[in-house]
């Protein structure tokens, strides 16, 4: 099994522990140049018009939860605004399934899977965050080999 991504924080700090995987300088400055290039320009999002219904109140204020705090990493953009919708809404779900006195163990099972995979797909999760600085830091690595091959 693959060793899940990391990003150049967590491999510094593990550098400096002398714990996990051992990588060197150049890996982790490609690492932090791949994690600078996927920082975007400010964004205001635009709340899709049914989380403003009554009966998504509570996906609302989720969306506005993560929105403050995806401000400050700077994770989403206007085109992911439907899907992060989607995420607060089965969230909510979730969150109103859970707290019944006799919660239904499926819905809360298919609630919870969906959340998750939408949270996966947002990048909401740790190792969703540092698998695309990975795969920006492999892009990188990728066009510096084709340029050194042309010269």
């Amino acid at each position: 099994m693959p060793t899940p991504a990391q990003s150049a924080k967590v491999m510094l700090f593990n550098r400096g522990n002398k714990t996990g995987k051992h990588y060197t300088k150049t890996e982790i400055e490609k690492r932090q140049n791949a994690e600078e290039k996927i920082k975007r320009a400010e964004v205001v999002l635009k709340t899709p018009a049914f989380l403003k219904e009554k009966s998504c109140a509570a996906a609302l204020k989720i969306w506005k939860e993560i929105i403050k705090e995806g401000k400050e990493i700077e994770l989403f953009d206007n085109v992911d605004a439907r899907i992060l919708a989607n995420f607060c809404r089965y969230q909510a779900l979730f969150e109103d399934e859970a707290v019944k006195m006799f919660p239904d163990k499926k819905k809360l099972d298919m609630y919870g899977k969906q959340a998750l995979n939408y949270a996966e797909k947002l990048g909401l999760t740790p190792t969703a965050r540092a698998r695309l600085v990975v795969r920006r830091a492999n892009a990188l690595n990728d066009d510096d080999e084709q340029d050194s091959m042309m010269a």
